[in-house]
């Protein structure tokens, strides 16, 4: 069973500075998807990072299969795909998001999912990530999105 709730509060009470980015956040503004993971951009000062590495050993955190962690260092450009007791949680550094992370942050809502209060990235940032993606997944969830609002940030005008 997912339980998104307790990972955000994890990540909340751990005072990780993250953004809601992928499936949660694209539910958040419209769409309806399911999702089986949070997937967190976070920010890659040093004091964040010490804090994630604290995060993930309170978790004992895994790798998705549940093998060991080979690694738990969050590289630049760079992605983390964990299990944790909670869900599957994938961190993103800051350097995959469409803009620097304190930019994304200032533009992102707090709202709530499963009662707890996280940033979710803006519409606009998400789109972006999305078409700089660019799988399949990602062009569906713009399909689902543009359904949602009609256009979309970033839209050619319609004739």
């Amino acid at each position: 069973m997912n339980d998104f709730a307790a990972a955000l509060r994890d990540l909340n009470e751990a005072r990780i500075r993250y953004v809601i980015v992928g499936g949660l956040a694209v539910i958040r503004h419209g769409a309806v998807r399911a999702t089986k993971d949070v997937d967190a951009a976070v920010a890659m000062d040093a004091e964040n990072l010490v804090r994630l590495d604290a995060l993930l050993e309170r978790w004992a955190a895994t790798n998705p299969d549940g093998t060991p962690l080979r690694t738990k260092e969050l590289p630049a450009g760079g992605t983390l795909a964990l299990r944790t007791r909670h869900c599957l949680v994938d961190i993103l550094s800051e350097q995959l998001l469409p803009a620097p992370f304190a930019d994304v942050l200032s533009r992102s809502d707090v709202k709530r999912i499963d009662g707890v209060e996280a940033a979710i990235c803006s519409l606009a940032d998400l789109v972006a990530m999305k078409r700089a993606i660019g799988r399949g997944s990602d062009e569906l969830d713009l399909e689902r999105l543009r359904e949602a609002h009609g256009e979309l940030p970033g839209d050619p005008p319609r004739p």
